[in-house]
């Protein structure tokens, strides 16, 4: 990823047997995220996750993995969707619900809380 996206796990704990952990991911000027419909993927306990710039100070972030084949999805600004390179699958943008198959299952979501400068995910594993 350009601009060597850093990020740091903090907050590991333990809820009914999953491991909760939060990923902090700075964001600067090189950062993908550093303008509204940037997108960037970031490896965490639950594997890839993709973040979703949606305003000024808001993030969504959602499993990166297809739910059909598990190709790693992308993120379409423009038409605000999830893609997967693999078959065709896409998804909608808000929500992570498949707009068009052959997936059926939509993209898990996670928390996301930011800033200008950063922002954080909590998943779960």
């Amino acid at each position: 990823m350009a601009g060597g996206l850093a990020l740091t796990l903090s907050g590991a704990g333990s809820v009914l047997g999953s491991t909760i952990e939060d990923v902090v991911v700075p964001v600067d000027e090189k950062s993908p995220l550093s303008k509204v419909g940037g997108s960037a993927i970031v490896d965490s306990a639950a594997g890839k996750i993709i973040i979703v710039r949606t305003g000024e100070t808001t993030y969504s972030a959602f499993s990166a993995k297809c739910t059909h084949k598990g190709g790693t999805v992308s993120y379409d600004a423009g038409k605000k969707q999830f893609s997967c390179p693999k078959h065709g699958s896409t998804f909608d943008g808000t929500n992570g619900k498949p707009t068009g198959g052959p997936a059926e299952t939509a993209l898990a979501s996670y928390g996301a809380k930011g800033s200008a400068e950063s922002v954080t995910v909590t998943v779960g594993s």
